[in-house]
């Protein structure tokens, strides 16, 4: 892997992020995915940031240039399964696709491990990934982390 650091970012990382957040969206070929404003984007990070206790943390990882190239969204939740408990949700995990292939997806997903065990004693962290997106299964996989047998389901309520 090149040289990549990962810290948690603040308010300060936020015209980083946004570019980032943006690919993100714009890289999906999903039909149902937003395309939000540099506004809306700005507000949610500034939400989220606001109390990072409550509401969950970003990550974001630098090339050795200091170039923001990916980032891993955390937010805190709570489950009764499999045990009672706090639980991490792995919401959102991206990196530019020049910076792909060099380990900085699996470098921000054991950054989350270790940001979920420090803040909340977290014992699980979920997520999700396209059934097609073979790709980023290939680094869960090799990462230890295998797929539950579970059928996502989603209610809209604002569109």
């Amino acid at each position: 892997m090149s040289s990549v650091t990962i810290h948690v970012a603040g308010e300060l990382d936020i015209p980083e992020l946004i570019p980032l957040m943006r690919a993100y969206c714009d890289d999906s070929d999903e039909p149902h995915v937003a395309k939000p404003s540099t506004e809306q984007l700005t507000i949610l990070c500034h939400d989220v940031l606001n109390d990072t206790k409550h509401n969950g943390i970003y990550l974001l990882a630098r090339n050795e240039n200091n170039q923001a190239v990916g980032f891993a969204a955390l937010f805190w939740s709570w489950t009764f399964i499999p045990q009672p408990g706090r639980q991490a949700i792995l919401s959102d995990l991206y990196v530019n696709p020049n910076a792909r292939g060099l380990g900085i997806a699996g470098a921000l997903i054991e950054a989350c491990k270790e940001q979920a065990r420090q803040y909340h004693s977290i014992h699980s962290i979920i997520w999700q990934t396209a059934s097609d997106n073979y790709s980023a299964q290939k680094v869960y996989e090799r990462l230890g982390v295998l797929p539950k047998k579970c059928v996502d389901y989603e209610l809209v309520l604002l569109k």
